[in-house]
């Protein structure tokens, strides 16, 4: 496979995982959730309130998910500055590992949503922070 299509498909990976992450805020703006599916954090809620949840969902999710879109798009060389890929990524990554710890509930079904944003989070850092061939193919677009 060639260095481009690796990174078209990255980039794409990326953006569409950034997409996903308004899964998250649909409960947050009323627009739908179940018992199973909400804006409530099984941690804080019960500390700091239901509005001070929802607004921190909204936050928690979706500087994920505007910094995931801009990374795909900045490695793509879209819009975004192809430099500022790696750093977008890496805070998107960490940040929604730290609010699907968080909030687990914010999507609605364990498979594929939240093992799948694991993953795709986890493979996020493993890329950025440096493992192997596929990091190096990547990280040689900057």
């Amino acid at each position: 496979m060639s260095t481009t299509t690796i990174r078209i498909l990255a980039g794409l990976v990326l953006i569409i995982h950034g997409i996903g992450h308004v899964m998250a805020l649909l409960p947050a703006f009323n627009i739908a959730s179940t018992e199973g599916w909400h804006y409530r954090s099984w941690l804080l809620t019960g500390i700091l309130g239901e509005s001070f949840s929802r607004v921190l969902v909204v936050i928690l999710f979706g500087i994920p998910m505007i910094g995931f879109i801009a990374a795909g798009m900045g490695l793509l060389g879209w819009l975004v500055p192809q430099s500022a890929w790696q750093p977008l990524a890496l805070g998107s990554a960490v940040l929604s590992l730290v609010a699907l710890a968080l909030f687990w509930n914010a999507f609605v079904m364990f498979i594929p949503n939240k093992v799948g944003a694991i993953a795709v989070n986890l493979a996020t850092l493993w890329v950025v922070l440096g493992a192997g061939t596929f990091a190096e193919t990547l990280k040689s677009v900057t």
